[in-house]
Formats: C-alpha cells, sequence, structure tokens
C-alpha cells in the first residue's frame, strides 16, 4: 500500500485526519497532551506529510487484531512526534557540563546526586553515553562532584 494523503477513510475525512486523531489518542493515552491544541495539530499534519510511513491507508474493519494493526501510521506518527521533542530538549533545554579540560556533555538528570553524560554531535543532539571523558579521561561523576557549582559551570 503507498500513501494516500487526500483519499477520504472509512471513518470519515481524510486519511491524514484519520491517522492525526489516531496519534493524538496515543499521545493522550501515554499522558503526553489532554487536550490538542491547534500547535500540537499543525506539527503532526507536518510530520505525517513528511514520513511515508504514516501515510499508510487506514482501514478499519471491526476485527480486533486487524483494526489494531491497522492503526499503526497513528502509533508511527505519534512515535515521530516524540522524538522531534526529544530532540528539540536535547538541542535546546538539556543541561550542559563541561570537564576542566574544556570537553562538554550533555546531562540527562535522574536525581541531583545522579546524572548520565553525554557526547554531543555537531548538530546539538546527545550522542553516545560517556563515563570518562574522551579527551583527558577522567572519571565524569567523579570530577562533576568535586567541582563546585559555578566554578567551571552549568552551560546553558
Amino acid at each position: 500500500m503507498g500513501p494516500h494523503t487526500d483519499r477520504p477513510s472509512s471513518a470519515g475525512g481524510t486519511n491524514e485526519d484519520l491517522v492525526v486523531r489516531l496519534a493524538v489518542g496515543v499521545l493522550a493515552g501515554k499522558g503526553w497532551v489532554e487536550e490538542p491544541d491547534d500547535e500540537l495539530i499543525a506539527a503532526l499534519r507536518r510530520l505525517y506529510r513528511a514520513n511515508p510511513i504514516c501515510q499508510q491507508a487506514v482501514s478499519f474493519t471491526g476485527e480486533l487484531l486487524h483494526d489494531m494493526l491497522a492503526a499503526r501510521p497513528g502509533e508511527y506518527l505519534a512515535a515521530a512526534w516524540e522524538q522531534e521533542q526529544q530532540h528539540h530538549w536535547e538541542r535546546h533545554h538539556a543541561e550542559r557540563w563541561s570537564c576542566p579540560c574544556g570537553k562538554t556533555f550533555g546531562i540527562y538528570p535522574f536525581s541531583d546526586r545522579r546524572v548520565l553524560f553525554y557526547t554531543l554531535a555537531a548538530d546539538g543532539l546527545f550522542a553516545e553515553h560517556a563515563t570518562g571523558c574522551p579527551s583527558c579521561g577522567r572519571d565524569l561523576a567523579t570530577m562533576r562532584d568535586e567541582v563546585p557549582a559555578g566554578q567551571l559551570g552549568f552551560a546553558l
């Protein structure tokens, strides 16, 4: 089956409308959204058009297993939105910490005392999990605990 962005769906509206509604349901079920707003709907429509896997025709028959599989494009669209949100967080909101040697890492905090360190790709996304600095070999967790906040500091 190929993309069907402009064909009416069996549930009314276009396939795009149906897949967007399915994605909103998935995101609501995961607790990401309560009520979709115009910004979310616009983002889902943009992602739908950019991802051919989300454009597969959805047709429900009433058979439970068939209908679960038929709803997959909505699940894929929700996953595309979640990934986009993750990338946005990594690039723009995630904490950064610099080793005394100058190498900067992205930090994923679990608590005040426990964080995961990630090397950064050229585009600002978290790359590989790191426990030691690839530049100087220091243990990152130990170094972060020993350096008072504000001296080497957190780069935002």
